[in-house]
């Protein structure tokens, strides 16, 4: 430091040598308020105590907290108690890198890092209070502050605040962020189970996370060298199979179905290998399996099965933190509506705001699928009304887009039906009939539907962004007679498996579309020719009377013989 400019600081820019000890330690804290503003924002600030809530409780009184929650303005800075201000430096301000030696430890002279000085300006308080009053570096400090962040305003007057020490504490937060991924308890509890249980279930709300947890749940067991493999609503005793000296780990997602229970026909064979969970050969097997609570719920009242009955191997994925949901929601902007209208008014909404409305949840979906649906159109779902009746909003915006672009309904209505476009393949014909669509408009206009659409993680496709969504289009369009033909004759037939079910039928949920008179003889021709009857082996459809005679009339008593 030049012997010059450090004299200008002290003396011309603070007459430094005219002012009192406590008044230049006062002056040093000070500046750890300045550089908290720097750092740290305040709706940044504001979601601190939800993070860290645990530690917070633990080591700072309820009033020091206070200041901070009311926290409204730059002034508000002031009010902050310094061992707050300081620890939210240390555990909050990521840019702003540890000593040397770590917080909490005097750093070395050549350390003239930011982190080292405002250790130093902590470590120099609190020695004052103890009764010290030399201090080798406070000049030095004082000039790196001053050359770093300025003057202290002329307005606020410094004060001898007391001699009440500035604590150092490590802040642990209730849950992180790794690879984008909130590491929620119930992610953590499935990964601990699994070290204990060979078979683990995860079971919750659509939308409540557990496609998310198998992809961490698969990326975990990678990073130690197992294999690990896919299935979607179907596993099999085939499945089990390991062989020697090999480590596999079965990821399960949608258990028996992605909307409603499916796979009829294969019932007997998924029972069969929950029921005998042994591996086949001699390597190491771990399988974690994904099913929806109402499926979840409709297979114990009808078919008792014994596997999902264990409860030391069934994770809820049910409850959320305030921190998880606060990490997730912060994650879900980032590519939500605030990312494409930067003048949105609900960019820098408080989190508190939103707890209300997820408050309200009635557990039709999973608050993370709610909070996804605040993030890509909080102009309907910051209303509290509007979680009571999640599928009918949505159906008003698919209505708003046909209406405004029906060539964008049409693209959206597409991907739905198909299930993933994959980019550059040709369209199949019958899309030509949604107002004449083909791959170029698709992929010029997809840009418009990001809020619906997400693109696959290898980059060649485009699927709808949440199986609720397909659902609430489905079913807008099933309950419109220009669509409803449309939709029985060409929707990938999974779906229709799975959504469609009688009027008498004792396994509806809320993600079910009733069949209408009209929609049987539609349903019956598109089975008989597309020779879909498999589908058909117990399905709730079948209790129609009217249904099973028809298609047991347009069948083959052959193929009749297979499903009956």
């Amino acid at each position: 430091m030049e012997p010059f400019h450090r004299f200008q600081v002290l003396n011309e820019q603070f007459s430094w040598d005219n002012q009192d000890l406590s008044w230049k330690l006062t002056a040093l804290k000070y500046y750890l308020v300045v550089i908290l503003k720097h750092f740290s924002g305040i709706e940044e600030l504001k979601e601190v105590p939800i993070i860290f809530k645990t530690s917070f409780l633990l080591h700072f009184k309820e009033s020091v907290l206070e200041n901070l929650n009311k926290l409204n303005s730059w002034d508000d800075y002031q009010k902050l108690d310094l061992s707050l201000v300081y620890n939210l430096l240390r555990n909050v301000c990521k840019h702003i890198a540890p000593p040397n030696r770590g917080w909490g430890y005097d750093p070395p002279t050549d350390d003239v890092s930011l982190g080292a000085d405002i250790e130093r300006i902590r470590l120099m308080w609190n020695n004052y209070c103890d009764g010290a009053t030399e201090f080798v570096y406070m000049n030095d400090v004082f000039v790196r502050m001053f050359d770093e962040f300025g003057t202290i305003s002329k307005e606020v007057e410094i004060q001898d605040s007391g001699s009440e020490k500035i604590s150092s504490v490590e802040l642990k937060p209730e849950c992180v962020v790794i690879d984008k991924v909130v590491i929620t308890k119930a992610i953590k509890l499935v990964l601990d189970s699994l070290k204990k249980e060979t078979f683990v279930i995860v079971k919750g709300a659509i939308g409540s996370g557990k496609s998310t947890c198998l992809k961490n749940v698969d990326e975990h067991y990678r990073r130690n060298q197992w294999e690990v493999k896919w299935k979607e609503e179907i596993v099999t005793l085939r499945d089990l199979y390991v062989q020697e000296n090999k480590k596999l780990l079965l990821c399960c997602d949608n258990l028996f179905g992605v909307y409603n229970r499916g796979k009829f026909a294969s019932t007997s064979e998924i029972i069969e290998a929950l029921e005998n969970q042994k591996k086949e050969g001699n390597g190491e097997l771990k399988v974690v399996l994904a099913i929806h609570d109402h499926v979840y719920d409709e297979l114990q009242n009808s078919l008792n099965i014994k596997a999902l009955q264990n409860k030391r191997v069934v994770v809820d994925f049910n409850e959320f933190s305030d921190a998880e949901m606060l990490l997730i929601l912060n994650d879900q902007k980032k590519r939500g509506h605030c990312t494409r209208d930067r003048r949105c008014p609900f960019r820098d909404v408080d989190f508190r705001s939103i707890q209300g409305t997820l408050k309200g949840n009635p557990g039709q979906i999973g608050d993370p699928l709610l909070t996804l649906l605040y993030s890509n159109f909080h102009d309907i779902y910051n209303k509290s009304e509007a979680t009571q009746n999640l599928v009918s909003e949505l159906c008003s915006l698919f209505q708003i887009l046909l209406d405004e672009s029906p060539e964008l309904f049409h693209i959206l209505l597409y991907i739905m039906m198909i299930g993933t476009h994959k980019l550059k393949n040709k369209l199949p014909d019958w899309a030509f009939e949604l107002e004449g669509i083909n791959n170029e408009k698709v992929e010029q206009n997809v840009c418009h539907l990001d809020a619906f659409l997400v693109g696959r993680i290898d980059g060649q496709g485009l699927q709808m962004k949440h199986d609720f969504f397909s659902f609430a289009l489905f079913k807008f369009c099933a309950d419109r007679t220009k669509y409803r033909r449309f939709l029985l004759q060409h929707c990938q037939f999974s779906m229709i498996e799975e959504i469609m079910r009688p009027v008498s039928s004792l396994t509806q949920s809320d993600f079910c579309v009733i069949m209408k008179d009209e929609m049987i003889p539609i349903l019956v021709s598109r089975i008989v020719g597309e020779n879909l009857h498999m589908f058909m082996k117990s399905h709730p459809l079948m209790e129609n009377l009217e249904f099973k005679a028809l298609l047991k009339n347009k069948s083959s008593p052959d193929v009749w013989k297979t499903i009956v």
